[in-house]
């Protein structure tokens, strides 16, 4: 059971915790501004190549936004950053293997008709 007498949060932690908050209202702020360029970037007059190039640029940012903050690994030693950017390196070379692997131009289609 929890004794009556606990500590009240010193004003720094309260500060600090804050701060933090704050930050998170920024980037989510910043999140939306970023999607609401890529949504005006679809229906611009550019090369298709181009849009592709910037919208992954864009939602890899995000990506890295939201996993350094809303994940706190930005509050976080280095290493755990380290081993999530290991596995995410992994899960990606998998995926691109599989990719390769199982392309149409190496099937037989023979045995299909």
């Amino acid at each position: 059971m929890s004794s009556s007498h606990e500590a009240a949060p010193s004003k720094a932690f309260l500060a600090e915790e804050v701060r933090r908050y704050h930050h998170f209202i920024v980037l989510a702020l910043w999140l939306a501004v970023v999607t609401g360029a890529e949504i005006v970037l679809i229906y611009l007059p550019l090369p298709t190549a181009v849009i592709f190039t910037i919208l992954t640029l864009m939602s890899a940012g995000k990506f890295f936004a939201v996993i350094m903050w809303f994940m706190h690994l930005i509050y976080d030693k280095r290493l755990l950053f380290w081993c999530f950017l290991a596995g995410l390196v992994l899960a990606f070379a998998t995926f691109a293997a599989m990719l390769a692997l199982f392309s149409a131009d190496r099937i037989d289609t023979r045995w299909f008709s």
